[in-house]
């Protein structure tokens, strides 16, 4: 193998590695946004062109951004969702990956590609989808690589922000996976007080204390768990339940 070979090897290497780590302790993360910060700080650290990264992830308001490891990775999503084009949202949207070597020379996307040089100095970038199939449905957002220099990512680096945001898309999927589920656990837990509470002042069971909890639900327009907490958070400072 030829030490170019062998560096090569090595750098993917160190990327599969830095990865299997965060498989390893998953787990333990503290939240959502912990985990996606570590997939936009490992592309820093590991990717050699790669100033500060950041996430666009698809909601149903549009783009929003995620782990952005400093203010050029923040500021220049904000210019391209704000003028509504640019390689964050094509990636995202529109391609696997999308290059540009020169933002300063980009006829693709004049608006914020002059934006983003003036306002922030970056003159590099390099985004790819972060999906976890090929279905449009299944998109997540985007992985965004940023840059200062011109023609900061070599052929390798793309091929390792590939190679990351693939493996980013799985995180990301089981992160938001763990949040709703502990979501969920955690409002079963505050109705299930809040039904215990109404049970105790009343002779209902607890089929009827559900059943009072949810029309009083739909007679306020408050949502189950935000009421079900009102009447725990209540019964704790000892307040009259709402």
């Amino acid at each position: 193998m030829s030490s170019c070979d062998s560096s090569g090897y090595d750098a993917i290497h160190s990327l599969v590695e830095e990865f299997a780590d965060i498989a390893r302790h998953f787990h333990t993360y503290e939240d959502f946004h912990g985990s996606l910060a570590r997939i936009t700080a490992t592309a820093r650290d590991a990717i050699g062109g790669c100033q500060s990264a950041s996430i666009s992830l698809l909601t149903k308001d549009g783009p929003v951004t995620h782990g952005a490891t400093d203010e050029l990775a923040d500021r220049g999503d904000q210019i391209q969702y704000e003028e509504g084009e640019g390689p964050c949202l094509d990636a995202a949207m529109e391609e696997r990956w999308v290059y540009t070597a020169d933002l300063d020379l980009e006829p693709r996307w004049p608006r914020s590609a002059a934006r983003l040089t003036r306002d922030v100095g970056a003159r590099s970038m390099f985004s790819c989808r972060l999906a976890l199939d090929a279905s449009a449905d299944r998109t997540l957002g985007g992985l965004n690589l940023y840059a200062t220099t011109p023609n900061a990512f070599t052929t390798k680096d793309q091929m390792l922000a590939i190679l990351l945001s693939s493996l980013g898309a799985v995180v990301i999927d089981a992160a938001r996976q763990q949040e709703h589920l502990r979501a969920a656990i955690a409002s079963r837990q505050v109705i299930g007080e809040a039904i215990g509470i109404l049970r105790a002042q009343s002779s209902l069971n607890s089929q009827q204390a559900f059943q009072m909890l949810s029309r009083a639900s739909q007679r306020t327009n408050i949502k189950l768990r935000e009421l079900a907490q009102q009447i725990a958070d209540g019964s704790r400072t000892g307040r009259e339940p709402v």
